[in-house]
């Protein structure tokens, strides 16, 4: 007899004869043969509560029961896998955990026990623990590609990804229709830039599964990246034709339309993301790669300032604003005048103009660019706590102007 998660006195049985009854009952629902010179009956009262309460997968109500049972002196060796498999997938997994740990070495339980103990592991992020049992999962059964497949999402969650592909290869291997690890270990391919091989495992899922939508949107990325426009074009047609109009796949259509040179499809399709308000800084940019195309300059360099300022951080301006200052302040000022007027490209804020005006006061001896920045910054400035910037603004306004009279400018 297993080791019982209840243990009783063998002798308390023996002389209690109606509970020796009932535990026969419960031996013989596992499939246990029942003890010598004892009758085997009618299912009891307990098996068929216990039969009702499995099939309604109501695990706390197992738990409760087998439990009222152990108050009772009543355990076995099937009863107690079904408390741990209760508490497991009532998801009280510390001691899930703990019951689980007690059936690591039985033959008849320890797989199921094992792969319980790796879900666990996943979900707990005990990665060590889940990699230790599905490696013992793998060897064990090594024909067997649910393991490695397992394996490998566990590297990945880890960004291992070297680790987690050749676990892809291995899956693959022992199954060449399984369509989970052709997608997952292209996506890893790609990653790890095996792009000819990721273009490989996703040709070979296509052949397997035409419909299978999310090859066909990943063969869309990966035939842009590998500047195979006519392949991607392809591709989202087909997606498109069955109702896909997300963001990415319109937007690979637009892009490789471009490097095609079909100006007039790409700008309609771009066109169409951007009056679904989808203005990412990739659609602004190509927007502007469009009419730059064109020959329409000036329009396209509006698009390509708004793109810039999308991939920038939300905090780029402040902090962009305080580097200058700190430049001005070190007396680097070639590099602060650099610097503040790239920043005036995303920001309008009127301390840019005031610093510029500085920067140009202090570095050159030709006072007319300070002159000139100092009297926009009067024209830009509203605010209330700029009031003390502007007074000093126009002081050197006066000072200027007053030196350049002096000199008859």
């Amino acid at each position: 007899m297993h080791c019982l998660i209840y243990p009783t006195s063998i002798a308390r049985h023996i002389l209690r004869p109606l509970t020796l009854c009932l535990l026969t009952v419960i031996v013989a629902f596992a499939g246990e043969a029942p003890a010598q010179g004892l009758m085997e009956g009618e299912p009891s009262a307990y098996q068929e509560r216990l039969q009702e309460l499995l099939g309604a997968e109501n695990q706390p109500a197992v738990i409760h029961f087998i439990d009222s049972l152990r108050e009772q002196g009543h355990t076995g060796r099937e009863l107690s896998w079904q408390y741990a498999r209760a508490l497991f997938l009532a998801g009280r997994l510390d001691m899930a955990r703990d019951s689980l740990l007690m059936w690591e070495e039985d033959p008849d339980f320890r797989t199921r026990a094992e792969s319980m103990l790796v879900q666990i592991a996943v979900q707990q992020r005990n990665h060590t623990d889940a990699i230790k049992y599905l490696i013992r999962l793998r060897d064990r059964y090594p024909e067997n590609p649910v393991y490695p497949h397992r394996l490998a999402r566990v590297f990945t969650s880890l960004n291992q990804l070297a680790a987690a592909e050749g676990q892809y290869a291995l899956a693959y291997r022992l199954d060449t229709l399984n369509q989970p690890v052709m997608g997952e270990w292209a996506d890893v391919l790609q990653k790890l830039g095996f792009t000819q091989r990721a273009y490989r495992t996703l040709r070979l899922g296509i052949a397997a599964s035409p419909e299978n939508l999310g090859f066909r949107r990943q063969m869309v990325a990966l035939a842009y990246e590998m500047r195979k426009p006519e392949e991607a074009i392809g591709h989202t047609r087909y997606l498109l034709q069955l109702g896909d109009t997300t963001a990415q796949t319109v937007k690979l259509k637009a892009f490789s339309l471009f490097g095609l040179d079909s100006l007039d499809r790409a700008e309609y399709w771009i066109d169409h993301l951007m009056d679904a308000g989808m203005l990412g800084e990739d659609v602004l940019f190509y927007k502007g790669r469009i009419l730059a195309a064109r020959g329409e300059k000036d329009r396209a360099q509006e698009y390509f300032f708004d793109a810039a300022r999308l991939c920038l951080s939300p905090n780029f301006n402040s902090f962009a604003m305080q580097a200058g200052v700190n430049l001005y302040e070190t007396r680097q000022y070639t590099e602060a005048i650099r610097w503040l007027q790239m920043l005036r490209n995303f920001s309008h804020n009127p301390m840019i103009t005031f610093y510029l005006a500085l920067n140009y006061y202090e570095f050159y001896q030709d006072k007319g660019p300070a002159l000139e920045h100092f009297r926009l910054f009067t024209e830009q400035s509203h605010r209330e706590e700029e009031e003390s910037h502007r007074e000093f603004a126009f002081s050197k306004i006066r000072e200027i102007t007053g030196e350049r009279h002096f000199r008859g400018e």
